[in-house]
């Protein structure tokens, strides 16, 4: 990412180390519809990912510098540079999955601490 853009990826891991020390909470079913958004937009991501690599499978433009030149162009935008499509496209895939991250540890620490309580609650229950 260019230095005018926020870095993203940071800023997430941050929010999750927040979430360790406890100072960031997130309501169990908030982060369950947000989980629920990132697999639908990283299904679409995805989706893009394998549309994109079809524009770096360019054939013959014809012999002249023009077109040569413009094939190129195209190839560059498509794949093979940090400004590229196939990069940008994993760098939001990157920043989707630490989103997901954060989200997916509030309704998995409810399961958890569920399950617990179940486990706790049979082992205080006399035998009848």
């Amino acid at each position: 990412m260019t230095d005018s853009q926020p870095d993203l990826i940071a800023y997430w891991r941050d929010l999750n180390a927040q979430a360790d020390d406890g100072t960031v909470t997130i309501p169990a079913d908030v982060a369950a519809k947000c989980d629920a958004a990132c697999a639908a937009y990283l299904a679409h991501l995805d989706k893009m990912k394998i549309d994109a690599t079809k524009l770096s499978m360019t054939t013959s433009w014809g012999d002249l510098k023009s077109a040569q030149d413009l094939q190129a162009k195209f190839l560059s935008l498509a794949t093979g540079t940090d400004r590229s499509l196939d990069i940008i496209l994993q760098q939001h895939i990157d920043v989707i999955e630490s989103m997901r991250m954060l989200f997916r540890r509030y309704f998995q620490e409810t399961s958890d601490t569920d399950e617990r309580t179940s486990a706790d609650i049979t082992a205080l229950t006399p035998e009848n």
